[in-house]
C-alpha cells in the first residue's frame, strides 16, 4: 500500500519538466584583487643550516610576541624593514619590548644581508623591498612608517584594506 502511495505521488512530479533559463543577457563581471606569496619550504623537517636557518627559527619562535606588540600599538614597521618601538612602555615591560625588538631586528638584518649577497644587490635595496613587504602585510591599525610626497617619513596607523 505504501509503495502505491509513494509511486502515486512521484509519478506526477516526474511528468513535470519545467524549463529553467540560466543565461544572462550580459556576461557577469567579476572584479578580483589578490596577492600571491610564493614560499619555498625545506624538503625535510630539519631546519635550514647555518646562521640564516637559526635566524629563521628564532623569528618563527618570536612571531606571536612580535604580533602581540604590534596589536598593542607599541611597535611598528619602519622604512628599513625593521621593527621600531613607537610607544615605549615604562619599566620592566619596556625593557622586554626593547630586547624583543633588538632580537627581531638582528635576525631580520642577518637575513636581509644574506639576501643582498645572494642577489648581489646593495643592502639598502633589500631593506626598501622588505619594508614595502612588511607595510603591505601589516594589519589595519598597526604602525607603519610611510613616505610623504615631500620625501619625509612619518608614522601612521595603516588603514583598512
Amino acid at each position: 500500500m505504501r509503495r502505491w502511495l509513494v509511486a502515486g505521488l512521484l509519478f506526477p512530479l516526474a511528468a513535470c519538466n519545467p524549463t529553467v533559463h540560466v543565461a544572462t543577457s550580459e556576461p557577469l563581471k567579476v572584479d578580483v584583487s589578490m596577492r600571491v606569496d610564493i614560499y619555498q619550504h625545506a624538503t625535510s623537517d630539519a631546519p635550514a643550516e647555518g646562521p640564516e636557518g637559526e635566524a629563521q627559527t628564532r623569528r618563527r619562535t618570536r612571531m606571536a610576541e612580535v604580533q602581540t606588540l604590534k596589536n598593542g600599538r607599541i611597535v611598528g614597521e619602519d622604512r628599513h624593514g625593521l621593527l621600531a618601538v613607537v610607544q615605549a612602555p615604562p619599566g620592566e615591560y619596556g625593557d622586554y619590548v626593547r630586547r624583543t625588538v633588538e632580537a627581531e631586528n638582528a635576525d631580520r638584518l642577518a637575513l636581509m644581508k644574506q639576501l643582498a649577497a645572494e642577489r648581489r644587490v646593495p643592502l639598502p635595496q633589500v631593506e626598501a623591498e622588505q619594508a614595502t613587504l612588511w607595510r603591505e602585510r601589516a594589519f589595519p591599525g598597526e604602525w607603519v612608517e610611510t613616505q610623504e610626497a615631500d620625501g619625509t617619513w612619518r608614522w601612521v596607523q595603516k588603514q583598512g584594506g
